[in-house]
């Protein structure tokens, strides 16, 4: 019986999962920086386009679509079995979403999102 899928190159896997890493460590970060850090002036500087401005908030989903995207990935190395077909094709539907919340939030950061620091600047920059 031939493979459902192709394997992906050691390096791809390897890439994506160090990308979701990545990514998980910048949200942590992003929460935990404070009013004087890289994130702050990036926030703030009317000069930075939008998407690099709002990078903080999209930085959990985009870790959650890139581990899952791995999974895929890492799935060809595993012989073909038709159960694991359905949830490997289930599990990339599934990182549509994601991926959705990513660009969303690279546009249009939602209000819940922004850490407490963030709040904060904002409040005293308003008045």
């Amino acid at each position: 019986m031939a493979d459902a899928f192709p394997q992906a190159p050691a390096w791809a896997v390897l890439v994506t999962a160090l990308a979701a890493v990545a990514a998980l460590v910048n949200h942590t970060r992003f929460h935990r920086a404070g009013a004087g850090s890289t994130w702050s002036r990036r926030y703030f500087d009317p000069g930075m386009p939008r998407e690099f401005r709002n990078l903080g908030f999209a930085q959990r989903p985009a870790g959650i679509t890139l581990a899952m995207w791995t999974l895929v990935l890492a799935y060809g190395w595993i012989p073909a079995q038709d159960v694991l077909d359905v949830v490997v094709a289930l599990l990339i539907v599934a990182s549509l979403v994601p991926l959705a919340i990513t660009v969303k939030r690279l546009y249009r950061p939602p209000q819940k999102a922004k850490p407490a620091w963030l709040v904060e600047e904002e409040a005293g920059q308003a008045r």
